[in-house]
This record gives structure tokens, C-alpha cells and sequence, in this order.
């Protein structure tokens, strides 16, 4: 009989390192579902959601007929009310997505990769809930050196839920503030935790 499904959340704050931790326990073994990704592909594909989101939030989105996912960030994290409305039309498409690719697989370690973990309810499907911290000297840098501005930045952390209600939820905290020796030791007792359930 196969080891049974085992469904990590990571979540955190902008640029606190949840790719960098994905990835090592990628490296170990778990199976990563990257809720941007999936965010992504919807953009590309399903032309009747792209068509709705051009629609609502104007032709300023657009770089040469296609959505501009910086032009769209920019726009979204500066205005509430078309954050809300692309985050209704794409939420429940990136949720249902993910459930279906989690039912693809009976067993192993399943991590699902998502910002918006909590906010989006996903946190309901998983039986253990990572969140990873940043100092904000690391969160900062690492914000510039992906092309956000300060503010971009911050209009973003303003939108998600407070770092410190998602600590509260945290079945297991990171520390990726820069150090990636505490880092790896941090994934190390994740991963065995996870082999413990």
C-alpha cells in the first residue's frame, strides 16, 4: 500500500522566500503546485477571462495586444476595487485548478505554492500550514531586485493579510531572512516533520 497524500501550504509575505523554500522541498521530493503559475496559464488560455479582465480594467493593461502582468500588477495594487474584481474572476479558476491537480495524485507529499493561501481558503485543504518570515531589510532588496517599486511593494503588503494573523495560523514558521544556512535547517525539520505524519 502507498504512503498516503500529505498537502503542505507555504504561504508568507512579499518576497519573503516562498520559491526558495518550495524548491528545497521540491529537491526532497514533494510535488509543488505553484498558485502563480496556475494564475498565469489561466491568463494565457482561457480568452474569455482575459477578455472580461481588458474589459474591466481598460486598454492600459495591454503591451502590444497582450495583458502586461506588470502593468496589471501596478494597476491592481493601486486600486481596491479592480483588485477585487480581477481577484473574483481568477480566485475561484486558480482554486479549482489546483484541487484538480491534488486530485491527480493519491499519495506523496503535495506542496501547494501560494501567497494567498489563507485569503483564498486554501488553507481548508492542507494539513499543515508553512508560512516563511522575512526581516524588512531582505523583503526590501529582494522586492527592487524583482523590479517592484517601493510602493508597488507596498500597496501589495497593504492587500494581503497582516504577517502576523498568518504567523498566528502557522503550523511551522521559516525564517528566510537571508541566512540560507538557517534556511536549509529550517526545510530540514520541515521535511521531517512531514515524514512524521
Amino acid at each position: 500500500m502507498g504512503r498516503k497524500k500529505i498537502i503542505i501550504g507555504i504561504t508568507g509575505g512579499l518576497a519573503a522566500g516562498k520559491t526558495t523554500v518550495a524548491g528545497m522541498l521540491a529537491e526532497k521530493g514533494a510535488l509543488k503546485i505553484d498558485a502563480d503559475r496556475i494564475g498565469h496559464q489561466i491568463l494565457e488560455e482561457n480568452k474569455a477571462v482575459r477578455r472580461m479582465i481588458i474589459d474591466s480594467l481598460g486598454k492600459g493593461i495591454l503591451s502590444g495586444g497582450d495583458i502586461d502582468r506588470r502593468k496589471l500588477r501596478k494597476k491592481v495594487f493601486s486600486d481596491r476595487k479592480s483588485l477585487e474584481k480581477i481577484e473574483r474572476l481568477l480566485h475561484p479558476l486558480i482554486v479549482r485548478r489546483i484541487r484538480e491537480e491534488i486530485g491527480c495524485h493519491s499519495e506523496g507529499t503535495i506542496l501547494i505554492d501560494a501567497p494567498l493561501l489563507l485569503e483564498t481558503g486554501l488553507n481548508k485543504i492542507v494539513d499543515l500550514i508553512v508560512v516563511i518570515k522575512a526581516d524588512s531589510e531582505a523583503v526590501t532588496k529582494r522586492a527592487a531586485d524583482r523590479g517592484f517599486s517601493e510602493q508597488d511593494a507596498k500597496n501589495i503588503i497593504a492587500r494581503q493579510m497582516p504577517l502576523s494573523d498568518k504567523l498566528r495560523l502557522a503550523d511551522y514558521v521559516i525564517d528566510n531572512s537571508g541566512n540560507l544556512n538557517r534556511t536549509k535547517k529550517g526545510v530540514d525539520k520541515l521535511w521531517k516533520r512531514i515524514q512524521e505524519l
